[in-house]
């Protein structure tokens, strides 16, 4: 049975990055106030605080377990957090922080010349914080949101309907890719290859060839779907005076009154973590980065 009638029959479906339940608690409200989420988990951009911004994270985990997104949802991208853990901690190993200034004085161990401090432990965790629950937000909102719902919340902003197909199309071709990158390995490895006994160099060689069968796969698909779309009497064109369509997308679809309040939450956050730093009381606040490690001792 192939993944999308497994995916069928568990009551699931294909959503931008894998398949997640078709109904959610988060079904309930408008594709463009489920998109505005994205607002919400980008809140963390405009503050310092990582007790502040690890709120926002546990918040996104948190939209994972009520919406029941499979676990293997996650999976997929567990080797991007590491790369971005790895990348965000030596970043800030050498290079000093703007919210930090030199010098340190928190030794936690020397290395040769090389001096881990403190200072560079905690802006680190503060950086990946801030990452961290933008990510987790985005990944959260592409699991509740398929194709058509962006097309739906584009048509909302009023975008073109040549760029909403194209956003909706490539978004759709991007889980396409995937699965088609996995299913060429699968039948590499049915014909005796073995990636797990290969070093790393030797296995970007073979991935390397994996791409030539994976590109003429896609351009063969984006060909099939030219002439569908020519078929179809599909007009390109940016002016949508020139080009008159009927259209049926999203017509069912009306706000109320869980999507308005949605939706002001998460512009209501935005704009308070903007302009937070400038308010009195809130400022210290937000900008609050805890560079002596005797702080954590005032917590417990």
């Amino acid at each position: 049975m192939s993944e999308a009638a497994l995916g069928r029959d568990r009551g699931l479906r294909k959503t931008i990055f894998g398949y997640t339940p078709k109904w959610t608690p988060f079904s309930v409200f408008h594709p463009f106030a489920r998109m505005m989420l994205i607002i919400l988990f980008n809140a963390p951009f405009f503050i310092v605080n990582p007790l502040v911004n690890s709120i926002f994270f546990v918040l996104a985990l948190s939209c994972f377990a009520i919406a029941r997104i499979p676990g293997s949802y996650l999976k997929k991208f567990i080797g991007f957090v590491i790369v971005m853990t790895l990348t965000l901690f030596l970043s800030f190993a050498f290079f000093p922080s703007v919210w930090i200034k030199p010098p340190y004085q928190h030794v936690i161990f020397k290395l040769g010349f090389f001096t881990y401090h403190y200072e560079n432990f905690i802006v680190s965790v503060t950086m990946w914080f801030r990452w961290m629950s933008a990510i987790f937000g985005v990944l959260f909102v592409f699991s509740v949101i398929d194709e058509k719902d962006i097309n739906i919340a584009l048509k909302i902003l009023r975008f073109p309907y040549f760029l909403r197909l194209a956003v909706a199309t490539a978004l759709r071709c991007f889980f396409t890719f995937y699965y088609d990158a996995l299913q060429i390995i699968e039948a590499q490895k049915a014909r005796g290859l073995d990636l797990d006994s290969m070093s790393t160099f030797k296995k970007l060689k073979y991935y390397v060839a994996v791409m030539v069968p994976l590109v003429m796969t896609e351009l063969k698909k984006a060909d099939e779907m030219a002439d569908a779309a020519d078929s179809r009497g599909y007009v390109a064109t940016f002016k949508t005076g020139d080009y008159k369509r009927t259209e049926y997308v999203g017509h069912e679809l009306s706000f109320g009154p869980q999507d308005f309040i949605l939706m002001f939450l998460c512009v209501a956050v935005l704009i308070t973590a903007i302009v937070s730093g400038s308010i009195p009381g809130l400022g210290p606040i937000v900008k609050f980065i805890p560079a002596d490690p005797s702080f954590w001792a005032t917590l417990f």
